[in-house]
């Protein structure tokens, strides 16, 4: 039983893509829910039902007290769910407990018997922090199974296995983890150790982590990212190319009366309201809600909040389709410091997008920030702008786009016109329509643009530049006569 992956859209390294196995499909990115195979506060059924179409499962919990049930009736009739089923192998145990006493061996056949889809190799998380001695050992134990692991049991003849990408903030590391596991015939990767660093909200620590795995391996391979579901930081693990997430943190954060939104976490306690209208607070009011035995409100407050987190993911593939990825980052970058932090560290790595950034887009650009000015369009507009921008002629005129629709002065012959971008300079009156030359809103357009484009242009070898303005004239333009040009929604 093999898979494939199939990308349908990109913006940046954000991805829209499915996911096939056995018949079954995944539309990426999405949230897989993890469950407890023994204690599940939230029904399955009702997890079907909110739209969620995988959910993660510890392998681990399942071989330690429910071996032979597992082993006779599969995981799918045990925890009546008819859709993907990945496994954890218990790594995070082995992480909070020390050593489960579990060999490689034992796990993959028990995953393999059970019938999950997507079963992650025996590994041991690196976690934070760590000394690089310790981390260290936790790659070479992690890449050691996983090898054996594939050499045993072979990819895709029943169950697809997940290699576990480890390093934990030694990107190094991350990096020769993942590139070993992509040579070593993996064609699924997980990146491993996000959750406590996530925890002590170092936000640009786990941009530097995500980049480094992805940079190291080929573009067509499906990343996941364990314990990744939280509405702060899911547009940002997205944009820089994670499919697929799990989380328990829906069911966690519900037990300690944490109550999740699109900005943050509130106390529950402390609440006046419930800003929400998803299934469960729809029905309710925050009175009732606490003043629920502790086992409902805890139910009520854990599928607030996996609706939150599944809003959330459905918003980023909206962002994907719109080409509006890098915006939705930013804007949620504005919900903390370290998430801004974090954006900032995103953004230095712009350049790696532009492949996978559309080179046109039915929306103009926004520019509210310096980081803006690094967006992966208009890195590209200025790499194809600086192999074409050549003069054809001695004498240069930078024509100021006014608030009047004359037509603009004819430039006597051998003069090459330039109009003004507030962050790519000046470019030639030709490129008007073409996008984002003139589909870029800037916050302000300062002053000084024209006289920089002007030294611009006479550092090509123009030998006169001058500046112009548009005419006040009634006459309607060629661009008014021919309808208006493609501008920002």
């Amino acid at each position: 039983m093999g898979f494939t992956f199939e990308v349908k859209e990109s913006d940046g390294w954000g991805r829209l893509g499915s996911l096939r196995v056995g018949g079954k499909v995944l539309e990426t990115p999405c949230l897989l829910p993890v469950i407890h195979p023994v204690r599940q506060a939230v029904p399955v059924s009702e997890l079907r039902a909110m739209g969620f179409e995988g959910l993660m499962t510890n392998s681990y919990i399942m071989y330690s007290r429910l071996r032979q049930e597992s082993a006779e009736k599969g995981i799918h009739s045990l925890l009546g769910f008819d859709g993907v089923f990945m496994t954890d192998s218990g790594g995070y145990q082995a992480l909070e407990y020390g050593d489960l006493g579990l060999s490689y061996r034992d796990s993959a056949a028990f995953q393999s018997a059970i019938g999950s889809e997507f079963a992650v190799t025996l590994d041991r998380p690196t976690g934070y922090p760590q000394s690089r001695g310790v981390a260290r050992e936790t790659v070479e134990y992690s890449l050691s199974n996983a090898k054996a692991t594939l050499a045993d049991f072979g990819q895709g003849t029943g169950t697809n296995w997940v290699g576990p990408i480890q390093g934990g903030l030694y990107s190094d590391l991350v990096r020769a983890s993942a590139r070993e596991l992509a040579r070593s015939g993996f064609q699924f990767l997980a990146l491993g150790s996000p959750v406590q660093v996530m925890e002590s909200y170092m936000f640009a620590d786990l941009v530097r982590m995500i980049v480094a795995a992805k940079k190291a391996v080929p573009y067509s391979l499906p990343m996941h990212l364990f314990g990744a579901g939280h509405p702060l930081t899911t547009p940002l693990a997205v944009a820089l190319g994670c499919d697929t997430f799990d989380s328990a943190s829906y069911i966690l954060f519900a037990k300690k009366g944490r109550y999740m939104t699109r900005s943050g976490v509130l106390a529950l306690e402390s609440m006046k309201s419930l800003p929400c209208g998803c299934m469960a607070c729809s029905r309710t009011d925050i009175r009732d809600l606490l003043d629920m035995e502790s086992a409902e409100r805890v139910k009520a407050v854990a599928v607030h909040n996996l609706s939150t987190i599944r809003d959330e993911v459905n918003m980023c593939r909206e962002a994907i389709s719109e080409g509006r990825l890098w915006d939705l980052v930013e804007e949620k970058s504005m919900a903390h410091p370290r998430l801004r932090e974090a954006f900032r560290e995103f953004a230095k790595h712009s350049g790696d997008f532009v492949e996978g950034t559309p080179p046109i887009k039915d929306r103009g650009l926004f520019v509210r920030s310096e980081e803006d000015q690094r967006r992966p369009e208009l890195v590209g507009a200025r790499a194809r702008l600086g192999r074409a921008l050549r003069p054809s002629s001695g004498k240069a005129v930078v024509i100021e786009r006014g608030s009047g629709k004359g037509l603009r002065p004819r430039a006597p012959p051998g003069v090459d016109r330039y109009l003004v971008h507030p962050v790519l300079g000046a470019f030639p009156e030709e490129l008007e329509f073409v996008y984002p030359f003139t589909q870029t809103v800037a916050e302000s357009e300062p002053e000084g643009e024209a006289k920089e484009a002007l030294k611009a242009l006479r550092a090509m070898g123009y030998s006169r530049v001058s500046f112009g303005r548009s005419s006040k004239s009634k006459v309607r333009s060629r661009r008014t006569r021919s309808g208006a040009s493609p501008s920002p929604r």
